[in-house]
C-alpha cells in the first residue's frame, strides 16, 4: 500500500536506537527508530533472515527478550505494506514480518508507528487505518 509506506518513510534510513519487549507482559515490542516509535500489540510477528527464525510473538518472554535487541543498530531500509496493512519492516540483513489481527473491535490497534512528527499511523482490523 504505497500511501501507507509513504507515511513511514520519514523513519526509512534510519538505524533503530532500541528494540525491546514491554515490561508489560505478552509479547508487545516497541522499536525506536529515526525519532519514530514501531510499536506491535495486538497483531502476530516474527523476526526473520534469509535463512533462519530469530524470534516469534509467540515464543517464551525469555527467549524473545534475549532476541529482540539484534535489531540494535540495523538500519530500516524499506517498509513494504500489504492490502490487509500486514507489513514487513526491513532491515539490515533482517525482516520484522507483523501480521494485522482480522476481528480486532473497531477501536483497537492492531500496530502503530509513531513518526517523528508527532502524528501516528494506527493500524486497525478490516484493512482500516488511520493517521492521528
Amino acid at each position: 500500500m504505497a500511501i501507507l509506506e509513504s507515511v513511514m518513510s520519514p523513519i526509512v534510513g534510519s538505524p533503530v536506537d532500541e528494540a525491546r519487549l514491554s515490561e508489560i507482559g505478552g509479547s508487545l515490542l516497541g522499536i525506536s527508530v529515526g525519532g519514530g516509535l514501531i510499536w506491535l500489540q495486538m497483531c502476530s510477528w516474527r523476526i526473520e533472515s534469509d535463512s533462519d527464525f530469530l524470534a516469534a510473538c509467540e515464543d517464551d518472554r525469555d527467549h524473545i527478550r534475549a532476541a529482540v535487541p539484534v535489531l540494535d543498530g540495523r538500519i530500516l531500509t524499506s517498509v513494504q505494506v500489504s492490502p490487509f496493512l500486514d507489513v514487513t519492516f526491513c532491515f539490515t540483513d533482517l525482516r520484522l514480518v507483523v501480521f494485522t489481527a482480522a476481528t480486532l473491535p473497531t477501536d483497537v490497534e492492531s500496530w502503530s508507528v509513531q513518526l517523528p512528527s508527532g502524528e501516528v499511523l494506527f493500524a486497525l482490523s478490516g484493512a482500516r487505518w488511520s493517521l492521528r
